[in-house]
């Protein structure tokens, strides 16, 4: 539908002005907010009159904490990505609107939707933290802690889900999420006790889209933090990184063969069905001897509780097939 001149003036203005409103308003709210901030906050906390309702996430672990303590938010970045990846219950409902990518979310879409608050990463967020700000009250986390910290990353996603259930006056709600989540692991290495994969170490690897290369996780990822809550041991011991990874290819795998390999990829990922013909990789121990497992292209080892308890179904799965 084409607009007039006169048409196109009005609408051009009304949405300078809502902007302007929505921008000065967040002036006015960052201002009358203090608070300490937590291990994991990159800016400072806040405090709110009422538990914010409006709530952006521009990160998915963010959106699937919202959705474990009830909340659906009003806008989040990526939504396809998400719902591709993230397979938990419950799920975004239809309403919530799409503001851009991760890495560069539509200023204008977050203000036009007037959130009470924007939770983002700090990765990916922090340069446009003023901003943010300037719209609504915003909170930055950063599931990295750098390792010399001491933070795990497993204990920053379980703190970070607590303080956003603070946030948004859901406490009881948050601690049991927790709790299940941890009986879920303690079932699971009941389940898992006596059998082999309890008794031999564990590698952990994602085949990269695009790349002859595989993320072998070591013990600064989350994900293998969750399988030693299990009990189980991570036999790849690379280089201590921020991200809980090193990159590697085939000629890393002969030092770890005789560990079980877990792998994230594809099934029609170029790289992946090359190794299927490469005499090297015919030769590993767990090749020859049927100790590699596939949990899925869609396991998301990057999110928070409920995530968790989906990777730690898929890998009993997996070992029990």
């Amino acid at each position: 539908m084409k607009m007039s001149f006169n048409s196109w003036m009005g609408y051009y203005f009304g949405q300078l002005f809502r902007f302007i409103v929505c921008f000065s308003l967040g002036f006015a709210v960052v201002a009358c907010t203090n608070g300490i901030p937590s291990q994991t906050e990159v800016n400072s906390s806040l405090e709110f009159a009422e538990p914010p309702t409006r709530i952006v996430a521009l990160e998915w672990v963010y959106v699937e904490d919202l959705l474990a303590l009830g909340i659906q938010p009003v806008g989040v970045a990526d939504i396809a990505g998400y719902n591709e990846f993230v397979q938990i219950e419950p799920q975004l409902a239809d309403t919530v609107v799409d503001v851009g990518t991760r890495q560069e979310p539509s200023l204008e879409a977050i203000a036009q939707l007037e959130p009470d608050l924007i939770i983002g990463v700090k990765l990916r967020h922090e340069a446009i933290a003023d901003t943010l700000s300037a719209i609504a009250p915003t909170l930055l986390f950063d599931p990295y802690p750098a390792p010399e910290t001491g933070i795990r990353q497993l204990d920053e996603m379980e703190q970070t889900f607590l303080k956003i259930a603070e946030v948004v006056n859901a406490q009881a709600k948050g601690e049991a999420v927790l709790q299940e989540m941890r009986s879920k692991f303690e079932a699971a290495a009941q389940q898992l006790q006596g059998q082999q994969l309890a008794q031999n170490p564990f590698i952990l690897g994602q085949f990269v889209p695009g790349a002859p290369q595989i993320r072998l996780f070591n013990d600064n990822a989350m994900a293998v933090q969750i399988l030693q809550q299990l009990d189980l041991t991570n036999a790849w011991q690379g280089a201590v990184d921020q991200f809980g990874f090193n990159t590697v290819w085939i000629e890393s795998l002969p030092a770890v063969q005789n560990a079980h390999f877990f792998y994230i990829t594809e099934e029609n990922n170029p790289y992946y069905q090359q190794l299927k013909e490469n005499p090297i990789w015919k030769n590993l121990a767990f090749v020859k001897e049927n100790r590699f497992y596939s949990i899925g292209s869609d396991t998301w080892i990057f999110g928070g509780p409920l995530s968790a308890e989906v990777f730690v179904e898929k890998v009993l799965q997996a070992n029990r097939l």
